[in-house]
């Protein structure tokens, strides 16, 4: 298993910012949007069962085609949907503007943009088109983490895996399918976090797992090469209230054909 780096969120937003510009970093290539635009279903997926409601301990994944970045959740504007179309700065605008694999409740919203524009806060063009996605995660983390405890996790939920460089693809594998599993203990040490995912598109598999400690509420766990580079996991712990936590899951994964792809995923424990 690749060694796993364990930073502050404060040192993860930090670095990012500094090594990567603006919080993200190139992780992917060109080749990620097809210059072939096919129809476009219209309408967003998924559903959620209660809007998401953010406080100050609001944080963010966002993994798009060429950049992952993960912050504060200082905004944050959501749709009738469910879906998400302002984070921390980022929009996703268009018309239409189109979100897939929405999930969510009171202590998360997830989904992937898939039809619009996304636009950084600097007013930079990070995504345009259909054919690349935009991975996102709004969640709260904890106020404090327990001593001691073994929680069971659900299967999760996931955005579909979408293409982001390595070995040519047909038509039909910029997207794919991912189930997986994780799982959440607490120790003195802090929160052992661990999750495996699998991956598949057009014809083709791959998994990737990672592990890593959280020693306070809002550290991140990063395995692989997550950053920068095509096989890796980013991990964190969330509030789902009551005594119960998600964990937050980022992942790039490459399949058997050399293809490269990347998701979220976030799982409900207790």
């Amino acid at each position: 298993m690749s060694k796993a780096y364990l930073l502050s969120s404060t040192l993860f937003f930090t670095t990012l910012l500094t090594a990567c510009g603006g919080g993200s970093s190139s992780s992917g290539s060109s080749d990620a949007v097809n210059p072939v635009t096919p129809p476009v279903a219209s309408g967003d997926t998924g559903s959620i069962s209660a809007p998401f409601a953010n406080n100050a301990n609001g944080r963010y994944l966002l993994l798009a085609v060429a950049s992952q970045s993960t912050g504060p959740l200082t905004t944050v504007t959501q749709g009738g949907t469910g879906a998400l179309s302002a984070i921390a700065g980022t929009t996703f605008t268009g018309t239409p503007a189109i979100t897939r694999e929405i999930s969510g409740d009171a202590s998360f919203a997830q989904g992937r943009w898939f039809t619009g524009t996304l636009t950084s806060s600097g007013g930079a063009t990070i995504m345009t088109g259909n054919n690349a996605s935009a991975h996102y995660t709004a969640y709260k983390t904890p106020a404090s983490l327990p001593a001691s405890g073994s929680l069971a996790c659900d299967a999760g939920s996931f955005t579909a895996p979408s293409y982001v460089g390595g070995s040519a693809i047909g038509q039909n594998a910029y997207f794919g399918t991912a189930a997986g599993r994780a799982t959440l203990s607490f120790s003195a040490a802090g929160a052992a976090l661990s999750m495996t995912v699998d991956a598949s598109a057009g014809g083709s598999t791959g998994s990737i797992s990672g592990a890593g400690l959280a020693g306070t509420p809002a550290s991140t766990a990063i395995t692989g090469a997550f950053l920068g580079g095509s096989t890796g996991t980013l991990l964190a712990l969330g509030d789902a209230g009551a005594g119960r936590y998600l964990l937050i899951g980022g992942y790039k994964v490459t399949l058997a054909n050399g293809a490269n792809y990347q998701g979220v995923a976030t799982f409900r424990c207790s």
